[in-house]
């Protein structure tokens, strides 16, 4: 193993290979902080030049573009809540709130060590344990595959919101607006009202921009500035930056345990790190020595889902290596990479092509390593961003939203989509309704549906196949756990403040 890690060093560490990596670093940076592009977005737009390049180093860039849009979407996350990418939505829970409280620059810096660590402790996990996990993601049937995503969906339903019912309701309502499109057994259009454009379904990038980006706007005229007394001199320098860098060390716990998640969620096809974020953000506040400051700017709640949204990563590349199977929809595209040079992925990867799969790892902890500093001294500027008067920063998010919800398909239809969401976003803040749950339920639609409809084709019509697996079993208990789980947080809170004013 030794010798095959040192071979895969060798092939990366070559001039050309790093030209590669440092312009795939910079592009996803840049790809990354934009809200409406994201690395899907440009993967695919390298798809067309690849060809021309050695088939080692393209896969090297693609890979250095993905690591680096992770980490950078939860840049305007934290600063405007816009996600930059799908699966930083997460990310707006802490960080905004901790923008909204005058720490951008230690939002940043925590964001950027938890992304960071997430990074590097999911290329050392597919380093060690690729060859292994591979083949047993494939043990996730439909039956398995239906009940994780429900878990995802209750885990953040319950853990996200002030209310359970409230949360499985948005959770619910984002189930609904996930089937509409073309069904997938009968072919028949649902909820379309005759729009072609919404017959693969809603869009996610408009869906994301009216829901976190317009829909922020209305508020965000009503203010001065997004921060409590920033003022543009508090750009974070060093100190600053290194004060929230130091701060996501402190839960050590939740960034190892969400590094774990977000590695195996990515490494289960058709998952992703969107889900493994919010699965990680529910499960950190569920173990939470402090579980009643989530949603108001905690730092813990930000090393949950940056860790674990960059850890799934180099878990999602292990199921497209090993097995020819996507982890999710950006991998899709380092298949065609690999297939347009000659190259199939699949069980015999590793044993003929080991040295490159070495290095693609490698490359992940790199570039992670890059995209942070990087990041860091980015932010120093793009923290400044806070100090705006409301009226230049809300057209200059106005046009990125148009921008971006215009570009990802290039239909006028998708600006009416994402005007529709930020209508509903007004509507589902003001009565108290979680948008991750919502969102959640959007994502894991098209997750859930074809695979209930699967697991009851294999068994027959037989309910119980969800109930008689091991793993679906231990999901259900997984289920009820978190269902659970607001009770005994509420508990656990009422206990130390009945301590605390005894003493």
């Amino acid at each position: 193993m030794l010798n095959n890690l040192l071979a895969g060093f060798t092939q990366l560490f070559t001039l050309k290979t790093m030209l590669f990596v440092i312009i795939g670093a910079v592009v996803g940076l840049l790809a990354g902080a934009i809200p409406g592009l994201n690395d899907t977005n440009i993967l695919t737009l390298f798809l067309s030049f690849i060809l021309f390049i050695d088939p080692f180093p393209a896969v090297i860039l693609m890979t250095a573009v993905f690591i680096s849009c992770q980490t950078a979407g939860s840049i305007p996350a934290i600063l405007v809540n816009i996600p930059g990418t799908p699966s930083t939505a997460a990310s707006t829970l802490e960080g905004y709130a901790l923008t909204k409280q005058g720490k951008a620059g230690q939002a940043l810096g925590c964001s950027f060590a938890s992304s960071l660590m997430g990074t590097v402790l999911g290329g050392i996990m597919a380093l060690v344990l690729a060859p292994i996990i591979g083949k047993y993601a494939l043990s996730f049937g439909p039956p398995e595959m239906f009940m994780l995503a429900i878990f995802g969906m209750t885990a953040v339903a319950s853990l996200t919101g002030n209310s359970v019912s409230k949360g499985l309701l948005a959770a619910v309502l984002g189930l609904l607006v996930g089937t509409i499109g073309l069904d997938y057994f009968i072919g028949v259009t649902r909820s379309t009202f005759g729009v072609a454009e919404l017959y693969s379904g809603i869009p996610q990038i408009p869906l994301l921009l009216g829901l976190f980006g317009v829909g922020e706007l209305y508020s965000l005229i009503k203010k001065k500035s997004i921060g409590t007394g920033v003022q543009a001199t508090d750009a974070p320098d060093v100190k600053s930056q290194m004060e929230g860098f130091k701060a996501a060390f402190r839960y050590k716990k939740s960034m190892l345990l969400s590094a774990v998640i977000g590695f195996v969620v990515g490494v289960i096809p058709g998952t992703g790190a969107t889900i493994a974020s919010f699965t990680s953000y529910g499960t950190a506040r569920s173990i939470s020595k402090e579980p009643e400051k989530f949603g108001k700017g905690h730092y813990e709640g930000l090393v949950a889902t940056d860790t674990s949204n960059n850890a799934s990563v180099p878990g999602s590349i292990v199921p497209a290596l090993t097995l020819g199977i996507p982890g999710s929809g950006t991998t899709v595209l380092f298949i065609s990479a690999f297939l347009m040079h000659g190259m199939q992925p699949g069980p015999s990867f590793f044993s003929e092509h080991i040295t490159e799969a070495n290095s693609i790892f490698l490359t992940v902890i790199f570039v992670g390593i890059i995209a942070t500093f990087v990041g860091m001294v980015m932010a120093k500027h793009m923290v400044k961003v806070v100090s705006l008067p409301t009226h230049i920063l809300a057209m200059l998010i106005a046009m990125f939203c148009l921008m971006g919800a215009y570009i990802c398909r290039n239909k006028v239809n998708d600006l009416f989509i994402m005007l529709a969401f930020s209508i509903l976003s007004i509507f589902l803040k003001k009565f108290d309704y979680p948008l991750p749950a919502f969102l959640l339920g959007v994502i894991l639609g098209p997750i859930i549906e074809p695979n209930f409809f699967r697991a009851l084709a294999i068994s027959d019509n037989n309910f119980s196949i969800f109930f008689t697996r091991p793993i679906c079993i231990v999901l259900w208990i997984m289920c009820l756990a978190a269902l659970a789980m607001p009770k005994i947080i509420a508990l656990k809170a009422k206990k130390k403040k009945e301590a605390e004013s005894a003493v």
